[in-house]
């Protein structure tokens, strides 16, 4: 005969043994599903190969009814298809894991990033998942995604001109240096001083609005030491390049750009515009300088060719 007081726990051993429960496991206190932990356990599941322990996970988490989709393309309706399909998955990629990001949350919707790992630690591909929450805190759905999302390209700037369609647009682009004259003013010409008659560069044209130049000549002599210029070295630098980025602004009735700089090579030219006049023929873009021009200088005549 039972002693006084076992009778509940007898009827619990008898009643849960039919279902196949212990009354240790209906006793033990279950944790709160929160978003983060549902995170967890979900990408814990694609690593575990042992499938007991991932239907665990799986009967924490994801919802009876939830629903898994990718590109591969893979449609998974409940906790038995998804746990067949990460076991597939680990056949075709085993020893890899999985590291998901904290969720980004709101209403019922979550957006978690993830990184598949190989076994040496390195990164096999990556992408994102698209949640959606059932009431009790499961996961009711996941559209993932794999890779970088589709890029957008912004419009152009007010200030790189409205006229979308007019200099501001053909400008955009990269550009290769061809040449850089100074026409002086007794009638001859001569390689800008700054880059020689080899000179080499490219300027930059941004569709937001940038602009970044840099050229110089070719030929100027090694240093002693690499990363280490001497005195002397080092005061020819700006003998022999220039270099600097800021924002640009187009006029298109004037014909000319402003370069609005924003870094140089000489601190004394940050925060200073550089305004040329330009034209374009087919692949072929001409800078002239503004005044003021070095003395005797007439003209300062930059020619470049667009890169393709």
């Amino acid at each position: 005969m039972p002693r006084r007081g076992h009778e509940p726990r007898i009827a619990c051993a008898v009643l849960l043994a039919t279902v196949g429960l212990s009354c240790s496991a209906m006793a033990e206190p279950t944790k709160p599903l929160t978003p983060d932990s549902a995170v967890t356990d979900y990408c814990a599941a694609w690593s575990v190969a042992d499938q007991s322990a991932r239907d665990r996970l799986l009967a924490r988490v994801w919802a009876a009814d939830g629903v898994y989709s990718d590109p591969e393309p893979t449609l998974a309706k409940g906790r038995v298809a998804l746990s067949n399909v990460i076991a597939n998955f680990q056949r075709h990629y085993p020893g890899t894991h999985f590291r998901c990001s904290a969720p980004q949350m709101h209403h019922r919707a979550m957006r978690v990033t993830w990184i598949l790992l190989a076994p040496d630690g390195s990164q096999v591909t990556h992408g994102v998942d698209i949640y959606d929450m059932a009431r009790d805190g499961r996961i009711q759905r996941i559209v993932g995604f794999f890779g970088e999302p589709p890029s957008v390209t912004p419009p152009l700037p007010a200030k790189a001109s409205a006229r979308a369609q007019g200099g501001a647009a053909r400008l955009v682009g990269t550009w290769r240096l061809v040449s850089a004259t100074e026409r002086m003013k007794d009638g001859t010409e001569r390689p800008d001083p700054n880059v020689g008659a080899l000179g080499r560069g490219y300027i930059v044209y941004t569709a937001t609005g940038q602009v970044c130049a840099m050229l110089g000549n070719s030929q100027r002599s090694r240093w002693a030491v690499a990363d280490q210029p001497s005195a002397a070295e080092a005061s020819a630098i700006p003998e022999n390049l220039v270099a600097y980025c800021g924002a640009y602004s187009v006029d298109e009735a004037g014909g000319f750009v402003v370069h609005h700089v924003e870094i140089d090579l000489s601190p004394n030219r940050t925060g200073t515009d550089r305004k040329r006049f330009f034209t374009i023929t087919g692949d072929r873009l001409v800078l002239s300088a503004a005044p003021p021009l070095p003395e005797g200088v007439q003209a300062l005549i930059i020619t470049w060719e667009r890169v393709r």
